[in-house]
């Protein structure tokens, strides 16, 4: 089989993830192609694969923007099975309503959209993790990857459980597609700024430029965060959200350290069922293996016999 992944990825979280799918993927013996939707470069025959995967970080309950079009922008293709990715920083439910668009454009190019996968990962907007909560986040999101792979393979149909008034409700988060690219022309840079150009060099949709030694954002900015949250000097103001900014990266290796968690009643019951989901769903998958494993030893007795 031969698979298709195309992911856009804001800080690296949603990339993390992919990477790990095609790992999982990998040792099912499953050839798997991964896009980065940035490029505009998509010169990928739909047809050559067996299933494509689109993968994104949850904005404002939403897709983002780079998504909505990419999937516009894909050839009609009856039948074609689709499985959608996404990655946020609380597990609430209405995190279900983010694809609400994306399958509807899907399905009105031919797509079979048939499993929904969503994992906790830390934030690079509102507040930041501490280091064990993200370690925490990734080493679930791992645990959990290759039994979702095994089930995307079974074939079995899995999508995330609708939301009361779900459309409605994303449709009026999308107002975030238009108030990133409003937000964004009120990004500044202050006196820390080295210079260096990174921000300008790895923005998605090019939304930074630099004439006569002055920086300008312009009006296409998805609210990725990528320009503030990797600034080597914390040096990029982000507008109306400079409350909310979160810079530099996590340790997702275990930090080992006592870390004072300030928000750590922030959707406190939402991460709690998060965690248990996860560890029931490892527990049901041991729980099997053992089964299997005990038939296996009594099939070579009663042989031995």
């Amino acid at each position: 089989m031969k698979v298709l992944i195309c992911y856009f990825s804001g800080t690296g979280n949603t990339r993390k993830v992919v990477n790990k799918y095609v790992e999982a993927l990998s040792l099912e013996g499953v050839t798997c192609d991964t896009y980065k939707i940035e490029t505009n470069k998509f010169d990928y025959d739909v047809t050559d694969y067996e299933m494509i995967g689109i993968a994104y970080p949850v904005h404002a309950f939403n897709a983002p923007s780079i998504i909505l079009d990419f999937a516009k922008s894909l050839p009609y293709c009856e039948g074609k099975r689709v499985f959608i990715v996404n990655t946020s920083g609380e597990p609430l439910k209405l995190n279900n309503i983010s694809s609400i668009k994306l399958i509807k454009i899907l399905k009105g190019k031919g797509y079979n959209v048939t499993n929904e996968y969503h994992y906790c990962m830390p934030y690079n907007i509102i507040f930041r993790h501490t280091d064990n909560m993200a370690y925490k986040m990734w080493k679930t999101a791992q645990e959990v990857i290759p039994i979702d792979c095994k089930e995307l393979l079974s074939g079995k149909y899995s999508l995330l459980d609708d939301v009361f008034m779900g459309s409605f409700i994303a449709w009026l988060f999308r107002i975030e597609h238009w108030g990133g690219r409003f937000n964004g022309k009120r990004y500044k840079v202050t006196k820390n700024c080295i210079h260096c150009g990174k921000c300008v060099n790895i923005c998605p949709t090019h939304n930074i430029t630099i004439k006569d030694g002055e920086f300008h954002f312009g009006n296409n900015c998805l609210m990725c965060m990528r320009c503030s949250f990797l600034c080597p000097k914390n040096a990029i103001k982000i507008g109306l959200f400079e409350k909310w900014k979160v810079n530099g990266a996590y340790n997702f290796n275990n930090p080992n350290i006592y870390e004072d968690e300030v928000h750590k009643n922030y959707c406190k019951k939402s991460y709690e069922r998060y965690f248990a989901m996860c560890d029931e769903k490892l527990a049901s998958v041991k729980g099997k293996t053992m089964q299997e494993e005990t038939k296996e030893e009594n099939i070579e007795e009663i042989v031995k016999i």
